[in-house]
């Protein structure tokens, strides 16, 4: 959700409004809404790591003796199309996910969580993952990787263009700020923190 004032929070926790707005109802579809994204992100997972095995004894030796031995000739592209029904674009996503590594996998559900409770709608897809792979490389390989073992921060794309992000890591849990090109502010946080980040952040300008 936007940040709420404690009297707005307040307000929609009334039961008469609650009741008015169908929050009950409208939460819960919300839920069923995002659970279905989830459960067909998680099977495109395993569907990856099937179409990997598979493509891994098509290259194989004894996959191309068989292929041979049956007179058939594929390019990896027919290989997708024919054997899958898939376009070589689509084919060739699903095995790059195969062999995301599980950490990073795990960091982009979580931050995709942690974007549904802000409001927004997360890109919980082969596509989004790769995207976020590849940034997450990108900044590991830029030095800035945390702890021995730990993935470096990388952003979860959203169904709306964000235009602004503030991150400020913390002991207790991180401080996020994004807003969209509609110019909506999303965040878990309390103003207090978003102010804390924010003179943190002017207390190291130059």
């Amino acid at each position: 959700m936007s940040t709420l004032l404690a009297i707005e929070s307040a307000f929609l926790r009334l039961p008469e409004v609650s009741q008015a707005l169908n929050l009950q109802e409208v939460r819960s579809i919300q839920r069923i809404i995002q659970n279905g994204q989830k459960k067909k992100f998680d099977q495109s997972l395993v569907l990856s790591y099937h179409v990997r095995t598979a493509f891994e004894w098509f290259q194989s030796e004894n996959g191309k003796a068989k292929l041979s031995e049956e007179g058939i000739t594929w390019t990896t592209e027919e290989f997708g199309q024919k054997v899958f029904g898939w376009q070589k674009s689509f084919f060739y996503k699903l095995v790059k996910v195969a062999n995301v590594p599980q950490e990073v996998v795990e960091t982009f559900k979580t931050k995709c969580d942690e974007v549904e409770r802000s409001g927004e709608e997360p890109n919980r897809s082969v596509e989004g993952l790769l995207k976020f792979a590849k940034a997450s490389e990108e900044t590991n390989n830029e030095g800035a990787e945390g702890e021995e073992g730990e993935v470096a921060e990388a952003e979860v794309e959203t169904r709306s263009e964000t235009i602004f992000t503030l991150t400020f890591k913390q002991p207790d849990g991180n401080i996020s700020v994004r807003i969209n090109a509609l110019g909506e502010l999303k965040t878990t946080n309390t103003r207090s923190q978003i102010e804390e980040a924010v003179a943190f952040l002017m207390s190291e300008l130059p």
